[in-house]
């Protein structure tokens, strides 16, 4: 498994095998992960502020998002600047959870190095 597919799919950034969030996906507790990975014994949960790098990639991802949609709405459909915002609302509210957590593996996967030997070890 490549980098970008552990990452879109959520896996233990050590051994790219395990879940990183815990499953099935649950609206009251959207980045419950796994204490460690059961493969590689990979520690998810890290100090308080590990993960406020997080949420400066979840930024990155609305803002760049938000200006591609008001760009196109407002330039090339010619929508209103109102009606360029409700849809921004509603594909912000639509892709929040995925935002979140999809910040928090591309975060955990920039600091926990990938070991091979350890994704090829027999289960």
């Amino acid at each position: 498994m490549n980098l970008l597919s552990s990452i879109w799919n959520y896996k233990c950034p050590r051994c790219r095998k395990e879940d990183f969030f815990v499953s099935p996906f649950n609206l009251q507790k959207p980045l419950k992960m796994h204490e460690k990975c059961s493969h590689c014994e990979q520690v998810f949960e890290q100090k308080s502020a590990y993960y406020y790098g997080a949420m400066m990639i979840s930024y990155i991802w609305i803002v760049c998002a938000c200006l591609a949609i008001a760009g196109f709405c407002m330039l090339v459909l010619d929508w209103s600047v109102e009606g360029s915002f409700l849809l921004i609302l509603i594909v912000s509210a639509l892709s929040y959870f995925f935002i979140l957590r999809i910040s928090r593996s591309m975060y955990v996967h920039m600091d926990i190095k990938y070991e091979k030997e350890l994704g090829l070890k027999p289960e």
